[in-house]
């Protein structure tokens, strides 16, 4: 345990910010695909839903890193962060609660 430690310690924190946000946005892009293809496959409209949610959660994250990194702090990033997680809790809600 104490190895893994240094090693964290070593590795600058923004590096590790920024596989943790890339590595977000990668399985969101996978599952949106899996939802879709699940949809496909057994025509369940709940899995349009969690694909929405999905797909909003992975472009959140993508446009989180930008304006982390990048310094997109404007009025209007203030509105689309808590949007977009509304949006995504919102349309997860609908996957949960909607009847085939």
């Amino acid at each position: 345990m104490q190895i893994f430690g240094l090693l964290i310690q070593q590795i600058p924190l923004e590096v590790i910010e920024l596989a943790l946000y890339i590595a977000g946005s990668i399985l969101s892009a996978v599952l949106v695909a899996l939802s879709i293809y699940s949809y496909y496959k057994s025509g369940l409209k709940k899995l349009i839903y969690a694909a929405i949610a999905f797909l909003l959660f992975g472009i959140f994250l993508i446009y989180e890193s930008l304006e982390h990194f990048y310094g997109l702090d404007n009025a209007f990033t203030d509105l689309v962060i808590p949007l977009s997680c509304l949006a995504v809790i919102f349309f997860f809600f609908l996957a949960v609660t909607k009847k085939s």
